[in-house]
């Protein structure tokens, strides 16, 4: 068989592996080539212009102990979930004879 004949199971010759010792001089000429592209790069691009602005001003001061009416009443309306589950819950446990 040939080409796409052949079977895919059929074993394949394994290559011994021989460690290179020494780095070619392919990666001696990318490795020169980082470093040029890098300093050629850092020498034309300018640092970062940071705009200085003065600090913000707060709008109003902030009252962390403040708790508004929203807030009660999901709090209230979370806690009736819970014990509305879990009534409904003991209910089921208590039909089912536990």
């Amino acid at each position: 068989m040939t080409g796409t004949e052949s079977s895919y199971d059929a074993p394949v010759p394994m290559q011994p592996f021989t460690p290179q010792q020494e780095p070619s001089a392919h990666d001696a000429a990318v490795e020169e080539t980082r470093n040029t592209v890098t300093a050629e790069t850092s020498a034309e691009m300018a640092d970062p212009v940071i705009p200085v602005t003065p600090a913000p001003v707060q709008a109003a001061p902030v009252k962390d102990h403040d708790v508004s009416m929203k807030e009660i009443v999901q709090m209230v309306g979370a806690m009736a979930f819970v014990f509305g589950f879990a009534a409904l819950g003991l209910h089921a446990i208590s039909y089912v004879g536990y």
